[in-house]
């Protein structure tokens, strides 16, 4: 129950209590002067303890809509942020299938320059290094397991700004949360 109820549950029981103990003073009638109408006999007493509890009324429906107002804005920043969320990924998704067809563009050419040189043929970079052919695999070798392990880093580190941002999103979606039950 919200506090607004329950403060509106306590005017009604105090103003109950007290109706009940003084119900003869409440129904007494009393003397009242209007301007330009003159003295009018009217039950005061009762009227106001009524304007309290509908007082009290107001209020908590005031508080009422004011909360569902601020639990509705909450839940459009909610929205707001799954949005980003889902556009952060989709974004992430297509960045992972670009490098991964870059990739393999990549990995095909290397593979088709190694199967294509024959072994004994001397190429233009070995005549430069004077190196054999044989060794010149080894290079290429290596620059992909630089590139392979290149790969993996950013593929960590593009995973942990995701886990980051997701954290970020669900703090934020628990602070609204205690901002709309309080």
């Amino acid at each position: 129950m919200k506090l607004y109820n329950v403060l509106f549950v306590l005017v009604l029981v105090v103003a109950s209590v007290f109706a009940f103990a003084n119900a003869a003073t409440l129904l007494r009638a009393t003397s009242v002067v209007i301007p330009f109408v003159g003295t009018q006999t009217v039950q005061l007493r009762l009227w106001g303890t009524v304007a309290f509890v509908a007082l009290a009324g107001i209020y908590s429906l005031i508080w009422s809509l004011s909360s569902t107002r601020q639990r509705a804005k909450s839940a459009d920043t909610l929205t707001k942020l799954e949005e980003m969320r889902r556009t952060l990924d989709e974004r992430e998704a297509g960045r992972f299938q670009l490098l991964q067809s870059q990739l393999e563009t990549s990995f095909r050419d290397v593979l088709a320059r190694l199967d294509n040189t024959p072994a004994t043929k001397p190429t233009l970079f070995s005549k430069l290094t004077n190196s054999t052919p044989a060794t010149q695999s080894a290079p290429s070798t290596a620059s992909l397991e630089t590139v392979l392990k290149r790969i993996e880093k950013v593929r960590d580190e593009i995973a942990a700004d995701i886990a980051a941002s997701e954290h970020e999103i669900l703090q934020a979606f628990e602070i609204t949360k205690d901002r709309s039950r309080g």
